[in-house]
């Protein structure tokens, strides 16, 4: 299958003066429901799309209670979630304190199985929407 990409003009502050620079970005040829997999996964196995349903809701409730309590969570063949924290930069480690940490977003890593094969998707480029 191939994929499609259009192309955006960015600014590049990294340097002493700003440049302009053209990178790829992917367009997504639409998404993929809860509800949809649940249909896919039970025409493929055993279960039902209500049971199917039922295990990606409680999926989801359980990654995010093990993120929340600092656990990362590993899927075999899929990949692992867990939580990235900042804060603001200090001049002592004393002032880093506890308050002053914020939980920013929950990261994804694909499992190396899941990455391996990208090295064989295809890109068509188009004109950008």
């Amino acid at each position: 299958m191939t994929h499609r990409y259009c192309v955006r003009k960015k600014k590049d502050k990294s340097g002493e003066e700003d440049k302009v620079r053209y990178y790829a970005v992917p367009v997504l040829s639409g998404k993929t429901s809860a509800r949809e997999m649940a249909q896919i996964i039970s025409q493929r196995c055993s279960l039902t799309e209500g049971d199917v349903m039922a295990t990606i809701i409680e999926l989801a409730h359980l990654i995010e209670e093990e993120v929340h309590n600092g656990r990362k969570v590993t899927l075999d063949d899929i990949g692992s979630f867990y939580l990235s924290a900042t804060s603001e930069g200090f001049e002592t480690p004393e002032e880093c304190t506890p308050r002053r940490v914020t939980a920013n977003r929950v990261c994804f890593k694909a499992d190396p199985k899941l990455r391996k094969n990208l090295k064989f998707v295809k890109f068509d480029k188009i004109k950008e929407a």
